[in-house]
């Protein structure tokens, strides 16, 4: 236990060194501050008779919410990685008592967990603090979202974090490859958004579930509107094909780490 103490004093020395990282980390709280309270802001501007364009924005916003939480820990994660590329450092590493599996473990447990509580700090504290604002007709969309929806998601899509680090972090070659690869996996981050288009509803839209952060942020579009398409899969069905897919994805990239890392 207490060489696992210590490998966290030192990833906590590596993220404070960089101010990017600081960045990353704190930014769960710049998206909870965005949906508490510059969204609804956004939703009071439309006009309230304009129905499907409000009914849209709302969905697009909340996808975003959904999304980028993860995504910006999983840059975080990926430039740790490829620090260690850039260094050298896991020469030194895997002589450890610990060595590079057991480290790279270590390290995806933890940022696996922020993910995980970044997300349920984000979608509880906007249920809490303006639940009401995400409401069409006066049917709120988190209101038959309980304390159980948000903490089974998070465990669900947070998979994507350590997932997302390590593909990117295998490819790249260091943190300038990392930066570029990262611009274009953010365009692919928001491909779920296409399921407000009537093209993707029905079963079209699995085609979507070719991209893994789909399946838990539609089976949490479902909780929101529950009877949106009969075509639509419930809740925990949807969470368990995203949780199986992407720990199949994890083993993927894990192994083409470890094959691909220098020591």
């Amino acid at each position: 236990m207490r060489k696992y103490m210590s490998l966290l004093k030192y990833e906590a020395k590596t993220i404070i060194r960089d101010p990017i990282n600081i960045y990353m980390l704190a930014f769960p709280a710049i998206i909870l501050a965005l949906s508490a309270f510059v969204f609804p802001m956004i939703f009071d501007s439309i006009d309230p008779m304009k129905g499907a364009m409000l009914k849209i924005t709302m969905l697009l916003l909340i996808i975003i919410i959904l999304t980028f939480g993860p995504f910006f820990l999983a840059i975080m994660a990926t430039f740790l990685l490829l620090e260690h590329k850039d260094e050298h450092t896991l020469t030194t590493i895997a002589v450890t008592p610990v060595g590079t599996s057991g480290y790279l473990k270590f390290k995806l447990t933890y940022t696996y967990l922020m993910s995980v509580v970044g997300i349920i700090i984000v979608l509880g504290g906007t249920k809490l603090l303006a639940g009401d604002k995400y409401s069409i007709m006066g049917v709120s969309f988190f209101g038959s979202t309980s304390p159980a929806h948000i903490i089974s998601f998070a465990f669900v899509s947070g998979l994507s974090t350590p997932a997302l680090a390590l593909l990117q972090g295998s490819l790249a070659k260091n943190k300038v490859e990392g930066f570029a690869m990262i611009k274009g996996t953010g365009i692919l981050a928001l491909v779920p958004a296409l399921m407000v288009l009537e093209t993707f509803q029905g079963k079209l839209q699995y085609l979507l579930g070719l991209f893994p952060n789909f399946w838990a942020i539609k089976g949490m579009l479902v909780n929101f509107m529950p009877m949106a398409d009969s075509s639509d899969l419930s809740f925990p069905v949807y969470l368990l094909i995203g949780c199986v897919y992407n720990l199949i994805l994890l083993a993927v990239a894990y192994r083409l780490f470890l094959k691909k890392a220098e020591y």
